[in-house]
């Protein structure tokens, strides 16, 4: 009777172990469903084409026509003192050949023309440094610009989790989807908050 009595708890002790194991890994081995995932959000994401934007943007090219103005002065003041100074060797090779009335007007042309060109000059450096001055600031101003406004489409309209930056010396992308691309829509509203601040 002991021996039945011990042979019975071992068998119902077995019993309990394998049946507690085997619904243990029942549960182990269970698949995870799509209910019990947790669906991680989707990535929205935008591009600027900061080579047209800079094309197209009226600040930008402002800020570039006034440094191709300057560009054109000096230009001209080179070509100017370089004239000059082929006259002025000329002269000095050939001017003995000349009358003295001659040689009188020739130095005072070459004088007039030394003063003017030595007064551009003085003018050109002063503009230099203006224009440093204002191309600094207004950079800076036109940057500053733009991320604030990025900043606000992005807060009003598409609500993308990034925003790039495309161009073609600088990107490390080498393709996006046309469907990214809000180019035109920051280079339009841009240009029509630069011509409103520019009319107050």
């Amino acid at each position: 009777i002991a021996l039945n009595s011990i042979l019975l708890v071992g068998l119902v002790v077995l019993y309990i172990l394998f049946f507690t194991s085997k619904s243990c890994k029942t549960e182990t081995a269970k698949p995870i469903t799509t209910s019990d995932s947790i669906a991680a959000p989707a990535l929205s994401i935008g591009y600027i084409d900061t080579d047209s934007l800079m094309l197209q943007y009226e600040f930008a090219i402002e800020l570039n026509e006034k440094l191709e103005n300057y560009t054109r002065q000096e230009n001209n003041y080179k070509d100017m003192m370089l004239r000059f100074n082929n006259d002025y060797n000329n002269f000095l090779k050939t001017g003995a050949s000349l009358t003295l009335t001659e040689q009188k007007k020739t130095e005072e042309s070459l004088k007039k023309r030394a003063d003017e060109l030595a007064k551009m000059e003085e003018r050109l450096m002063n503009e230099r440094t203006k224009l440093e001055t204002v191309i600094q600031v207004d950079q800076k101003k036109m940057i500053d610009a733009v991320y604030a406004f990025v900043r606000d489409y992005n807060a009003k309209h598409q609500q993308f989790n990034v925003i790039l930056k495309k161009s073609f010396s600088e990107s490390p992308v080498l393709y996006m989807d046309d469907d990214m691309d809000i180019t035109r829509e920051i280079i339009d509203g841009l240009n029509e908050e630069y011509r409103n601040v520019k009319g107050k």
